[in-house]
């Protein structure tokens, strides 16, 4: 079988377009004094294996965008025929195109999960970012065959399962302001209280509250009988409940229960 002109000659321009690519990332890699994985390798295959792989380490440690330019056209070509071949068998159904860009952001996005440990690193890291990326548009495709396919009066009917009815979400907006605006007061109140304390009682609160320091130990400490300190926590407490419900103007009762919530310690841990 021969070859017709037209065809020798496209075919010639690709090998001499890849000896450029070649020939530009040894340049990039001799000036940035890194030596190419796999040069010494007897087949072109692992030898451009090898320079991906050390021009997408070199970009991972310089974010050289020349350096990245380099990479993209030396395995652009590839990764291409990657993709096609992963849509075999699938139609038109997907874009081999939007795929390689896809796939280019991420291999710019995340240079710091590429690890250089053998010449066809890059290879196999870059044919798990293809999979992920043709898994994307897969889901996109399910998500919207449906709705693609459903009448344009269907459609103007379709509800959107995605978004909530504009009334519950200010509905929530303005349940989650009003909690925001009471918390932030409990809170304040609470900070209030707690300055009313001693010193040894803001003390002895913050170890067993914040940092849930056995009262054996904190006793030793403080060299004084478990059971006193037991005394000066139930104090101290009181202390802080009465004074909160001072604050907000209710019973002291209801203000023991707020203030025992688990939502008023992180306010102990910012005055510690």
């Amino acid at each position: 079988m021969t070859c017709s002109p037209s065809q020798t000659a496209k075919t010639g321009d690709l090998s001499d377009v890849r000896e450029r690519n070649r020939s530009r990332a040894g340049t990039l890699l001799r000036t940035n004094g890194v030596a190419s994985l796999g040069a010494d390798a007897p087949d072109d295959a692992t030898r451009d294996a090898g320079l991906a792989t050390s021009l997408m380490d070199l970009f991972r440690r310089t974010a050289d965008r020349e350096v990245f330019d380099c990479l993209v056209a030396l395995v652009g070509p590839q990764l291409h025929a990657r993709i096609r071949s992963r849509l075999r068998g699938m139609g038109a159904m997907f874009d081999a195109q939007e795929i390689l860009q896809d796939t280019i952001v991420n291999i710019y996005r995340y240079p710091d999960r590429f690890q250089a440990s053998r010449p066809g690193a890059f290879a196999a890291w870059s044919s798990t970012i293809v999979d992920n990326a043709i898994r994307r548009q897969m889901r996109r495709q399910r998500q919207g065959v449906d709705l693609a396919l459903s009448a344009p009066e269907v459609l103007q009917e379709q509800q959107d399962l995605g978004t909530r009815e504009p009334c519950l979400m200010a509905q929530d907006h303005e349940e989650c302001s009003a909690t925001a605006n009471a918390f932030a007061l409990l809170l304040q109140c609470y900070l209030t209280a707690f300055k009313t304390l001693s010193d040894r009682e803001q003390f002895v609160l913050q170890m067993v509250e914040v940092r849930a320091m056995r009262y054996a130990e904190l006793a030793s400490i403080l060299a004084v009988r478990p059971e006193a300190l037991k005394m000066i926590v139930f104090r101290a407490r009181k202390r802080m409940f009465d004074r909160t419900a001072q604050l907000l103007g209710v019973a002291g009762t209801a203000a023991a229960v707020v203030a025992r919530t688990p939502a008023t310690r992180p306010l102990l841990a910012a005055t510690a």
